[in-house]
Formats: structure tokens, sequence, C-alpha cells
């Protein structure tokens, strides 16, 4: 019997990009908040895709072919 799985889509939220939000001007405390928020943002991103990433993986170690 031959076993077979279909990806899911990959979530347009794993393809986005965060730009720090930083304005021309602006006070460096205020570049550094914008900046460290960006990043919050972005590794965040990371970590819930690789989740996705990993349950995958998982369901497809699972499969007897």
């Amino acid at each position: 019997m031959e076993v077979t799985k279909e990806l899911p889509g990959y979530p347009e939220d794993c393809r986005r990009k965060d730009a720090s939000g930083v304005r021309i001007g602006e006070p460096l405390d205020v570049a550094l908040i914008r900046t460290d928020q960006a990043l919050g943002r972005s590794n965040a991103r990371v970590m819930r895709c690789g989740r996705l990433y990993d349950e995958i993986k998982q369901g497809y170690a699972g499969v007897e072919q």
C-alpha cells in the first residue's frame, strides 16, 4: 500500500520580512526601541515557522512506505 501526503501551504507569515521602522532624524533611543521590536517580531516568526516545519517533518517520519 502506498501512502502519500500533500504538504500544507506555506504560511504567508513565514515569508514576510520586517523593517526596523526607524525614521530619519529619530532620537537613537527611539530607533533602538523600534529596531528591538522588529527583531522580536522576526524572531517570533522564525520560531512559529520552525515549529510548523518540525510538525511536518514529524508527520512524515511516522508514514510507513
